[in-house]
């Protein structure tokens, strides 16, 4: 895959659906042969409020799931090593289900820390990112998370 050069002003879509999830997954068991259990059930971040009921070991477990996955993502995408300076981010879940969603429990801590950990931008803090937009949607056939990102230095 060649590198398309990003310049400031550039907009990055990402989605993260059940496709992605598929070939991700055929990577995961192809890396972990003998795991069973797949480590990212659905395209959208998990809550917040389901995350910080866990036991301590199984909230570290999501966490390393997820890092690992957007890490795997970014490089397939071919955006590691981007080292975006400055940027803000808008984040759309496309829940499959009405069930109601609080907009504020989709934080997407972990895709942000897989992000850092890619190097596809320098870091989450206020002075790289800002501002960080939350949306909520549904699609019962299509239900995943939508990533825009707004370069302003790269």
């Amino acid at each position: 895959m060649t590198k398309r050069k990003y310049k400031n002003g550039d907009v990055i879509t990402l989605t993260i659906d059940r496709v992605i999830l598929e070939e991700y997954n055929k990577y995961y068991f192809a890396k972990y042969p003998r795991r069973r259990k797949e480590p990212i059930d659905k395209p959208t971040h998990p809550s917040i409020n389901k995350w910080f009921v866990l036991r301590r070991p199984a909230m570290n477990q999501m966490k390393a799931n997820w890092k690992e996955f957007i890490v795997w993502f970014v490089e397939n995408q071919g955006l590691s090593r981007l080292n975006i300076k400055k940027c803000s981010m808008k984040f759309t879940s496309y829940f499959k289900t009405k069930i109601r969603n609080d907009v504020d429990n989709t934080v997407p801590k972990f895709i942000l820390d897989g992000m850092v950990e890619a190097g596809l931008i320098v870091d989450d803090d206020y002075e790289h990112l800002r501002p960080l937009i939350l949306d909520c949607g549904y699609d019962k056939n299509n239900p995943r998370t939508e990533i825009e990102i707004s370069i302003w230095e790269i």
